[in-house]
């Protein structure tokens, strides 16, 4: 094609025909320009499908991840909830009188709140750094907030775990054997658990007034840590609702 033009342009100029040389060298960059142009639009276009195919490919990973996280949430709370319930079952027999509950059960009781839940959230998809190739505004506004959400939740629970560590254990290593709450029927044919020594009734600390304002300040942080995972679960579905609408249009 190159030596086609080259060979009408010499044919021109041989001829002395400068007007029409002219005007075949402006249609000859004319003819470039365009060729340029063309070969650009195409660049972009394979750079924008290979875009668009990292962003797919992103928005997989991320919902796959968040269904994940959606199932560990789930179960986060539902321990929290747990926890709260048995609080609310120890707050129930506080007061001056002793209790009749068995020693048992008391001790249960005691080892259901004897520790502090965290919930295990993945984020090695999000920390990637390709949340800003989506180009739906409303996914990343939404991933955003969710992370709002989970550090709402993280200090929640960091909260709670410093206040249990510092407060409450230390309140209850005076009153109650860490032995005999962790000896029950599941551990009991353990040979590292047994019975203690000690005789000690667990059910004189329902009567402490200073126990009962733990126990308020204790159900107060779970409730608070149980709030933040409801929170962060309905965020949890609402991002994996736009990723999906978001993946049915692929």
């Amino acid at each position: 094609m190159i030596k086609f033009l080259r060979r009408i342009r010499q044919r021109l100029l041989t001829e002395n025909k400068f007007n029409k040389y002219l005007l075949y060298a402006i249609g000859e960059i004319i003819l470039v320009v365009i060729g340029i142009l063309i070969a650009l639009q195409i660049n972009n276009w394979n750079e924008n499908r290979q875009i668009k195919k990292l962003e797919n490919a992103s928005i997989k990973g991320l919902f796959s991840e968040f269904k994940l996280n959606k199932s560990a949430i789930e179960s986060c709370k539902n321990l929290i909830s747990e926890m709260r319930m048995y609080g609310d079952s120890i707050r129930m027999e506080l007061g001056p009188l002793k209790s009749n509950l068995e020693i048992e059960q008391v001790n249960y009781w005691f080892g259901e709140i004897g520790f502090t839940r965290r919930c295990e959230i993945s984020t090695d998809v999000l920390n990637s750094g390709n949340i800003n190739i989506i180009s739906n505004a409303e996914i990343r506004r939404q991933i955003s907030k969710w992370f709002s959400d989970l550090k709402d939740l993280e200090r929640e629970e960091n909260e709670w775990a410093q206040q249990f560590s510092t407060t409450i254990t230390s309140y209850l290593n005076k009153w109650i054997q860490w032995d005999d709450v962790d000896y029950n029927e599941e551990s009991r044919d353990d040979p590292r658990y047994f019975k203690s020594r000690f005789s000690i009734d667990p059910r004189l600390i329902l009567q402490q007034v200073e126990f009962s304002n733990i126990m308020n300040n204790h159900y107060w942080r779970i409730k608070r840590t149980e709030e933040r995972t409801i929170s962060l679960l309905q965020q949890t579905d609402e991002v994996i609702k736009l990723m999906q609408d978001e993946l049915d249009k692929i």
